[in-house]
């Protein structure tokens, strides 16, 4: 999916038994992790490999996943992903097909626990997307995490604060779509006058979490902050 620089071209294949003893599985984890054929680190990007300065994030690996069929093996990912301090991009292949999916690791941010794994859909191996002109690892990697996100990181973002507002940007999303069907089956006309005005609001929020000029001058914690606050 990504077109990633030759020097960070690792590509070592990890035996799985060898897999399931690292992460500790029980034969259960295994039944359901039949699928996969082969597991392989095909690409490690850190400064050397990249020369771009680290932050937050040191290292990004992409562990590639054969399987014999489409089925994502989720748990074995989280099994595997508990076991790895770095950034890792999984690349699911199955046939001509390739699916991607990350979560990402970070510290010191209250709502770390709540962040899902994003994903891309299955599709064709060949479909490359260019990676950007970036300062450092941490820019990279919010470019590859954005990529599965309906919200793209701003310029100077940060993996933390990105995901923060790619949080709250789609409870927003949620908030505001569930009023607004709220709105279409309440016969009160108070209500609907409050519910229109919590829907306002939410956008409100929206947009202000959707200016990258808040980035700049110091705004976006105030906003999160605010939002955070809501019920």
């Amino acid at each position: 999916m990504f077109k990633l620089p030759s020097a960070a071209y690792f590509h070592k294949e990890y035996p799985l038994v060898s897999v399931f003893r690292a992460i500790e599985a029980n034969k259960d984890l295994k039944d359901r992790s039949k699928n996969i054929k082969y597991l392989y680190v095909d690409y490690v990007l850190n400064t050397k490999t990249t020369n771009l300065h680290a932050d937050s994030v040191k290292e990004i690996y992409f562990y590639r996943i054969e399987l014999a069929n489409f089925e994502i093996p989720w748990d074995f990912l989280l099994a595997l992903d508990k076991k790895t301090k770095f950034q890792v991009i999984y690349v699911l292949t199955c046939q001509d097909m390739e699916f991607n999916t990350t979560s990402p690791k970070i510290k010191d941010i209250s709502n770390v626990g709540k962040t899902k794994y994003v994903s891309s859909e299955w599709r064709k191996a060949s479909d490359d997307i260019e990676l950007p002109n970036v300062n450092s690892l941490d820019e990279l990697y919010c470019f590859i995490f954005g990529s599965f996100n309906k919200y793209k990181p701003f310029k100077n973002e940060n993996i933390e604060e990105y995901i923060q507002r790619n949080n709250q940007l789609r409870k927003l999303d949620y908030q505001i779509s569930q009023t607004e069907k709220a709105i279409q089956y309440e016969v009160q006309s108070k209500k609907r006058l409050e519910y229109n005005h919590r829907v306002n609001e939410y956008k409100k929020m929206r947009s202000e979490l959707l200016d990258e000029r808040r980035i700049e001058n110091g705004k976006l914690e105030k906003t999160i902050t605010q939002y955070g606050n809501e019920d």
